[in-house]
């Protein structure tokens, strides 16, 4: 059967609607989150959590959100989180999706020439998708198990990759590793 999908934002407590079946989720444009990501959602944890999801990955909440939901019924408290409708549009040319908390980064530009089609839109936010996912259920009716992503509950933003090459931090580019796994995950 499956299950049912929504996108959260854990620190602001805002949910992004909900995606419906994973599978399904590939097929739509991610401007919206890209947008969030470079504006009032940039450095804030996020998830894509399914509704047979108990508990969550670990230092995602803090001991105080812990305590306050019961851990059988994370995708339902997480039904309580305002739910929002991004009004901003991001020109995504140029840009990366950085992951804050792995210090990685992925270049739209590779990943547009590399995963758009006529099927679905293929972007920076598939990327993001098949790595933020999180169920206790591997149940996601895809060939591919993306119920438990690495990068679930991580800190992200969108940024110009000039900002990223000027940085002095130490940023890996894992895009063509990305682009790979997303693509193996939306060919099965």
């Amino acid at each position: 059967m499956g299950q049912y999908w929504h996108l959260v934002n854990i620190n602001r407590r805002e949910v992004l609607g909900h995606l419906g079946k994973l599978g399904e989720a590939f097929c739509y444009s991610f401007r919206d989150v890209m947008a969030l990501l470079a504006g009032s959602w940039a450095g804030c944890c996020i998830m894509c959590i399914g509704d047979y999801a108990r508990g969550c990955p670990s230092n995602v909440l803090t001991s105080e959100e812990v305590a306050e939901i019961n851990p059988y019924m994370f995708y339902g408290f997480t039904c309580r989180y305002r739910e929002i409708i991004p009004a901003e549009y991001v020109d995504l040319r140029g840009m990366v999706l950085r992951n804050l908390t792995k210090y990685v980064y992925v270049r739209q530009d590779v990943v547009i020439q590399e995963l758009n089609s006529k099927k679905r839109p293929g972007d920076i936010g598939n990327i993001l998708l098949t790595n933020i996912c999180w169920s206790t259920n591997s149940d996601c009716t895809m060939m591919v198990d993306l119920s438990q992503g690495g990068w679930a509950g991580d800190r992200f933003d969108v940024m110009s990759l000039s900002s990223v090459e000027d940085d002095e931090e130490e940023w890996e580019d894992v895009t063509e590793d990305q682009v790979k796994l997303t693509r193996f995950a939306l060919s099965c």
